[in-house]
C-alpha cells in the first residue's frame, strides 16, 4: 500500500505542477522501446534533450511558443594559455632528497614553486557554447497532449502537442553523414504553421561564475540574413571565429526575410538545416557552408534516414534488455517521482543503460575529440572544472563501456586524440622529469597536451598514461585486431614503458621505488599539516610508492610482454621488462586487513576519501581476482568496506557509479544495484543527466554548487552503463564471467553481441526463476579461457562437441577452447 500511495501522490503532484497540461501518457515510439519521454519542457539547458553526431551537440528545450536549441561544437574552448614548459629535470633529485629526509611539505611545493619562479602562467581552456537556434511558433489555444521524446536508437528528438484540433510536431537530429542539424516543423493541417527563426549567441544569463554572479565572457557576435539564410558568427574562442549558417525552407504560405531572422506565415511545413564552423575565418566559412547547404538534399526524411542508418547500426551493435515483457515508455517525470520515494523501476534501469550508450555514441567519434566532462553538451560559459578531461578517472569512466559495448567508432576518438599528441606528451616527460617516453597530465583541455595545471596532485601523478594504455591493449583483447596491436597499442605502451624505465629507482633491497608518486586525489592520514610559511593547512600530495603507481606500471609491462611475445617482436625489450617486473615491491595489507594505499611506512592509510585508487588491481585492472589472488582480493574488499565509513554525505554521482562497478567486480549484484539506486535518487536530473552531487541538497552526497546548480557531468551516465555491463558479463584475458553480479530484481533478461577480453562475442538469455541460461559465443580470435557461472551448473548442453572441458578452478567453471570464427551455443541449468 505504501508504494501504491506514493505513486498516486506522485501523479497528483505532477498534475498540480502542470495544472494546465494533459498528463495522459503519450504513446510510446512506434519503432523502438529504446527511448525516453517527458511531459514538461526544460526550464534550463541542463534539462534539454540531447542529440549529437560526435562533433556537434544539440540540446532541445522543448518549449512550444519560444523554443531554444543550444548547440555545442567540441572544438570550441576559450581562456586557455599555453607556455613553454621550463626544464625542471634537475629538480627531480632535489625532490627525492627532500622526501628521503622526511621533508614532505617542502617536496610537495617544490615543483609548483619552481614553475612560478620561472614565470610559468599556463592555464587550461574552458569549453563554451556555440550558439542557439531561437524559434517562435504561434499558437491559438491552450496546448494539450504535450510530450517531448528522445529516441536512443535513432538520435532524433521530437516535441509534440495539440493546439485546438491541430496536431503539431517538431523533430530534430544532428546528422552523422552530413554534419548538419536538421529540424522539421509539421502540422496535420495545411497553412497551420506561423513563426520565425534565427541564430543568436547562447543565453548570456548562463554566463555566471561559481558563486552565481554574472560576468561578461567577452564574445563579439552578430546575426545577419541573406535570402533564405541566417548567418551567425562570433569571436572569442581560442582558435578564432566560430558560428553557423541556417537555411530556412518552407512549403506553402509566405516567407519574410528580416534583418536578423526569417519569419513564415501559414505554411504547411518548415525545415531548418544548420551547418557549423569552428576556429575558422567567417569570410571563408560562410560561402563554403552556403554552397554545401544549397547542394544538400532538403527532404527531412531523406536526410534523417541517412543518419538513422549509421546511428542505429552503432546503437544496436550491442544491447541489453532487463525484465522486458512489453514495451514501456513511462514519462521520466513519473519514473523519477517513484524513484525519489525509493521505488526504482527496472524500466528506469533499462533507460539508464541505453542512455549512457546513446550519449557516448553521440559525443565521440573517430577523428574528433574524446567526450569531455560533459560529453559534448554545455550551456555554461564557466563550466564546472572547465569541462576538461579528468584523466584520474573521469575520462576513463566515459569509455569503460566502449569496448564491451562494441562501440569501436566511438573509441577511435579516444585513440586518435592521444596518438595525435605524443610529441607534447614527450615534451612533458623530458622537461618535468628528464625521462624518455610520455607524461600525460591528469587534467587537460584539448587545444594543448602540455602540462598547464601546476598543483602538486597534478604534477606528481605520473600514471595517467599508464592507465590509458590499458584501453589500447584492451582493444586487441576485445577485437582480436593484431594490426591495431602492432601499429597503435604496442607503440603507445612502449612510450609509457620508456617513462617508467627512466623514472623508477631501486631501494636498498633492489626493489622498484616510485617517487614522487600520488594516489588520486587522496593524502595520508597524518599528512595534512600547518605550512609555517602561510599558517594554513596544507595537504601533502607528494608520496612514495602509491599502490596505484605499482599496479599501473605492472599492468603496462605485463601487457607489453604479452603483446610482443604474441607477435614475436622486441626480444630485448621483453627481457628488460621482465627484469623490471621481477623487482616490483609486494602489495601490502595493513593492520586492519585492508590493502594499503601506499607501500611505504611513512604514509598511513586515510579512509576518509571517496577515491579508491589503490584497488586499481581489482578494478579497473584485472590483476586481483578470487581465483588468482584470494588474499589480495579479500584485502581489496576490506579496503572498500573501510572507505564506506565516510558515509553517503561524502559520495558523488561518479563515485557511486564507480562503486557499482567495484561491487560488480566483487560479484555482489545487490550492492551494485544499491549504489546505482542511490545515484538515481540523488544525482539524476529530469532528463536523466547525472550530476556531480545531489542537486536538491538533501544531505545524501557532498554539497557543491557551481553557479546556480550542482555540476552536471556525464561520467556517471557513462559509468552506469559500464556497471550494468560488468554486472551481466565480466571478463579478463583468461576468464569470462556470465551473470557475475545479477541482482534478484533482474530475474529475466538478455543481452546480445557483448565483446569480451577473452575474444568472444557473447549473447546471453536468462530466466533465473526457471534456472535457465542460454549462451551463444562467437570467437573473434583463437582463444582458450575459463567460463565462470554464478554457481555450479547442474546441466550443460552444447551444440558442439569437444570444446568444453573441466576447469582446474572447480565446479562453477568450465574450460573452453575456440578457434577464430567458431560459434557455439550452451543451454545451462543452474
Amino acid at each position: 500500500m505504501k508504494i501504491v500511495s506514493y505513486r498516486i501522490l506522485g501523479f497528483l503532484t505532477l498534475i498540480l505542477l502542470l495544472n494546465c497540461s494533459s498528463v495522459t501518457n503519450p504513446e510510446p515510439p512506434k519503432e523502438t522501446s529504446h527511448s525516453m519521454t517527458m511531459i514538461t519542457p526544460a526550464s534550463q539547458w541542463r534539462e534539454g534533450l540531447p542529440s549529437g553526431n560526435g562533433t556537434v551537440g544539440a540540446l532541445v528545450y522543448g518549449a512550444i511558443y519560444q523554443e531554444r536549441v543550444l548547440f555545442n561544437h567540441n572544438k570550441l574552448w576559450y581562456g586557455g594559455k599555453t607556455d613553454d614548459l621550463p626544464d625542471l629535470s634537475a629538480e627531480l633529485p632535489v625532490v627525492r632528497a627532500l622526501m628521503l629526509n622526511g621533508d614532505y611539505l617542502k617536496a610537495n611545493k617544490h615543483y609548483s614553486n619552481k614553475l612560478k619562479q620561472a614565470g610559468f602562467s599556463a592555464k587550461a581552456g574552458r569549453f563554451h557554447p556555440a550558439f542557439d537556434l531561437l524559434l517562435t511558433t504561434e499558437n491559438e489555444f491552450m496546448f494539450q497532449d504535450y510530450s517531448r521524446t528522445l529516441n536512443f536508437e535513432t538520435g532524433e528528438v521530437a516535441v509534440n502537442w495539440r493546439d485546438g484540433e491541430t496536431k503539431f510536431s517538431r523533430r530534430l537530429f544532428v546528422s552523422i553523414p552530413d554534419n548538419v542539424s536538421v529540424m522539421s516543423i509539421q502540422a496535420d493541417k495545411k497553412n497551420a504553421i506561423s513563426g520565425k527563426a534565427t541564430l543568436d549567441i547562447h543565453d548570456l544569463n548562463d554566463a555566471i561564475d561559481r558563486e552565481g554572479n554574472l560576468f561578461d565572457p567577452g564574445f563579439k557576435y552578430i546575426t545577419t540574413t541573406e535570402g533564405e539564410f541566417v548567418k551567425f558568427k562570433s569571436t572569442g574562442s581560442d582558435g578564432g571565429e566560430f558560428g553557423g549558417v541556417m537555411r530556412v525552407l518552407t512549403k506553402g504560405g509566405a516567407v519574410h526575410t528580416e534583418s536578423k531572422s526569417i519569419s513564415f506565415d501559414n505554411t504547411d511545413t518548415v525545415t531548418l538545416i544548420i551547418s557549423f564552423f569552428a576556429n575558422e575565418d567567417s569570410e571563408i566559412a560562410f560561402p563554403r557552408l552556403k554552397k554545401e547547404l544549397l547542394e544538400i538534399n532538403t527532404n527531412y526524411e531523406t536526410l534523417f534516414n541517412r543518419h538513422k542508418a549509421l546511428h542505429s547500426e552503432r546503437f544496436n551493435a550491442m544491447g541489453v534488455h532487463i525484465n522486458q515483457s512489453k514495451e514501456n515508455n513511462t514519462p521520466n517525470e513519473l519514473l523519477l517521482l517513484e524513484a525519489y520515494q525509493g521505488d526504482i523501476s527496472t524500466e528506469l534501469n533499462q533507460k539508464q543503460f541505453d542512455y549512457g550508450r546513446y550519449l557516448l555514441i553521440s559525443s565521440s567519434r573517430g577523428g574528433g575529440y574524446p567526450a569531455n566532462l560533459q560529453g559534448i553538451w554545455n550551456g555554461d560559459y564557466r563550466p564546472p572544472w572547465n569541462s576538461f578531461y579528468g584523466i584520474n578517472e573521469n575520462l576513463q569512466m566515459n569509455y569503460l563501456q566502449g569496448l564491451p559495448g562494441n562501440l569501436k567508432e566511438s573509441m577511435m576518438a579516444f585513440y586518435d586524440y592521444f596518438d595525435a599528441n605524443m610529441d607534447e606528451f614527450r615534451t612533458n616527460a623530458k622537461q618535468l622529469y628528464g625521462t624518455r617516453g610520455i607524461f600525460i597530465p591528469p587534467f587537460m583541455s584539448p587545444e594543448s597536451a602540455k602540462l598547464r595545471v601546476t598543483a602538486p596532485h597534478v604534477i606528481y601523478w605520473t600514471d595517467a598514461a599508464g592507465w590509458l594504455a590499458s584501453f589500447y591493449y584492451d582493444y586487441y583483447l576485445f577485437t582480436g585486431d593484431e594490426e591495431f596491436l602492432k601499429n597503435r597499442a604496442i607503440p603507445f605502451m612502449k612510450e609509457v614503458g620508456l617513462f617508467y624505465e627512466d623514472f623508477i629507482v631501486k631501494d636498498k633491497q633492489g626493489k622498484n621505488m616510485f617517487f614522487p608518486s600520488q594516489s588520486p586525489e587522496n593524502q595520508p592520514i597524518d599528512k595534512t599539516v600547518i605550512d609555517p610559511e602561510t599558517g594554513r593547512l596544507s595537504k601533502i600530495k607528494v608520496q612514495m610508492n602509491a599502490t596505484i603507481a605499482v599496479a599501473v606500471s605492472k599492468e603496462v609491462f605485463t601487457n607489453l610482454i604479452a603483446s610482443c611475445e604474441l607477435l614475436g617482436i622486441e626480444k630485448d625489450g621483453v627481457s628488460r621488462w621482465k627484469n623490471i617486473l621481477e623487482a616490483m615491491p609486494d602489495y601490502q595489507i595493513n593492520e586492519d586487513g585492508a590493502l594499503s594505499e601506499w607501500m611505504h611506512p611513512d604514509f598511513k592509510d586515510n579512509y576518509e576519501h571517496r577515491h579508491q585508487s589503490h584497488i586499481y588491481p581489482l578494478f579497473p585492472g584485472h590483476e586481483f581476482s578470487q581465483e588468482k589472488t584470494p588474499e589480495l582480493y579479500k584485502a581489496s574488499k576490506v579496503a572498500i568496506e573501510k572507505r564506506l565509513r565516510i558515509g553517503l554525505k561524502s559520495q558523488t554521482g561518479w563515485s557511486l557509479a564507480h562503486m557499482a562497478n567495484v561491487y560488480a567486480r566483487l560479484g555482489n549484484g545487490q550492492k551494485a544495484k544499491e549504489a546505482l539506486d542511490i545515484l538515481v535518487r540523488s544525482c539524476l536530473g529530469k532528463n536523466l543527466f547525472t550530476y556531480h552531487n545531489d542537486w536538491r541538497n538533501m544531505g545524501v552526497t557532498v554539497s557543491l554548487k557551481n553557479g546556480n546548480s550542482a555540476p552536471f557531468q556525464i561520467d556517471a551516465n557513462m559509468g552506469i552503463t559500464a556497471a550494468v555491463t560488468e554486472m551481466l558479463c565480466g571478463s579478463d584475458a583468461k576468464m569470462l564471467r556470465i551473470l557475475p553480479a545479477l541482482p534478484s530484481e533482474w530475474a529475466k533478461g538478455n543481452f546480445h553481441d557483448m565483446l569480451t577480453r577473452v575474444g568472444v562475442k557473447t549473447s546471453v538469455e536468462w530466466d533465473m526463476n526457471e534456472h535457465k541460461i542460454t549462451i551463444t559465443l562467437v570467437a573473434e580470435r583463437d582463444t582458450q579461457f575459463d567460463l565462470k557461472f554464478s554457481k555450479a551448473p547442474t546441466e550443460i548442453n552444447c551444440n558442439t562437441e569437444d570444446v568444453i572441458k573441466e576447469s582446474s578452478f572447480g565446479k562453477e567453471y568450465r574450460l573452453l577452447n575456440l578457434n577464430k570464427g567458431q560459434e557455439i551455443k550452451l543451454n545451462v541449468t543452474i
